[in-house]
């Protein structure tokens, strides 16, 4: 039996922990003896794991030069605690490029260290290029989400493998059994579910709605990565319109998705290049036209025109005239629907669990 260690920094609801989530799952059903480790601050996915758990301290603060340092220290924490528990033989999963502190003590205990890289945008960049320099020296293989994360981020002398994300089998299935609906209750509800970082898009989305608040037919729904205070300290000097409604975290995605006759994400293409697009495929499999960056990995999910739009965030008039567009259009929304619906089918529970458990059959 396998023994497997996986680690994770922040426990939330965003992509990376949602798919270690699944990775974990697919690790256990094949028989590997599991353990998490992961930041003491945070709530979120992998909170709904049947796993033994251990955490280290950590916590982010709103300056980010405190949180570096937070960072730091949790990293030291990390690696006293790994070099105590891995032993040589074993293997640790370090999820996403941060938590280098295990990739260390797993080097030195003799444990093999497989990277799961999701992210392209780290800053400061010294920090992103001391984070590359551990995995070469440490990593014994490198498991990318997409084909552009892997010639991005690829590192010489480390064997690479790309394994696109999958849904979760509970969703895939929630997801086909919902009919697209280009309207709502006679509404046209435009979603987007980002953390909230102006880099994701979020001003622009208000700015868009905004833009459309003279048309009654149009709703705005901004799903974000926070609690509720997080939320309210962001918008506090911002002037919102009345067609924008906004939630903070939410353990239950899909029922925006069934709400939603559009998703859009607009992540800065110069600021924070998507390398996969979760929300995306999630919105793909309810069947939902997306609009998405020109750039990075949601270009292998949607190609123009077909199952929804590639427009860069920056482009405002253009979002204008799309959304406004489908939005006036069922017939093209349907058959962009049907389509999406068809690309998303790729990306089964099956096809993830076995190329994940495929990368750690030779080690």
């Amino acid at each position: 039996m396998k023994t497997l260690h996986f680690v994770h920094l922040l426990n939330d609801y965003s992509g990376s922990p949602r798919v270690l989530n699944q990775t974990i799952n697919a690790l256990q059903q094949s028989g590997a003896d599991c353990t998490l480790h992961v930041g003491s601050s945070g709530h979120g996915v992998l909170d709904e794991l049947q796993v033994r758990t251990c955490k280290f301290a950590y916590k982010r603060f709103d300056n980010r030069w405190v949180t570096l340092l937070a960072y730091a220290c949790s990293q030291v924490a990390l690696f006293f605690s790994l070099l105590h528990k891995v032993r040589p033989g074993q293997v640790v999963l370090v999820n996403t490029m941060l938590p280098f502190g295990a990739a260390l003590a797993a080097r030195l205990r003799g444990a093999k260290v497989v990277y799961h890289v999701h992210e392209t945008s780290i800053r400061p960049a010294v920090l992103k290029v001391f984070l590359r320099r551990v995995i070469a020296g440490c990593a014994s293989k490198v498991v990318y989400v997409s084909k552009y994360l892997q010639v991005q981020e690829g590192v010489a002398g480390v064997p690479a493998v790309t394994v696109y994300n999958g849904l979760a089998e509970a969703f895939q299935q929630q997801a086909m059994a919902t009919p697209y609906q280009h309207l709502h209750g006679g509404r046209f509800n435009v979603l987007m579910l980002a953390s909230l970082k102006g880099y994701k898009g979020v001003d622009e989305f208000v700015a868009l709605a905004t833009a459309l608040a003279g048309d009654p037919a149009l709703t705005f729904t901004l799903v974000l990565n926070a609690s509720p205070e997080e939320v309210d300290v962001y918008f506090a000097s911002k002037a919102l319109p009345k067609n924008l409604t906004l939630s903070p975290a939410s353990a239950d995605v899909a029922k925006f998705y069934r709400e939603a006759s559009l998703v859009l994400n607009l992540s800065h293409v110069d600021g924070w290049v998507e390398t996969f697009g979760l929300t995306i495929l999630e919105a793909m499999a309810f069947g939902i036209p997306t609009i998405v960056p020109p750039v990075g990995g949601p270009v292998e999910l949607v190609s123009d025109g077909v199952e929804g739009y590639q427009i860069d965030s920056k482009n405002h008039q253009q979002l204008v005239r799309t959304v406004a567009h489908l939005s006036q259009d069922p017939q093209l929304c349907q058959a962009m629907s049907e389509r999406a619906r068809m690309k998303a089918s790729e990306f089964s529970t099956a096809n993830f669990q076995k190329n994940i458990v495929m990368v750690f059959d030779d080690l």
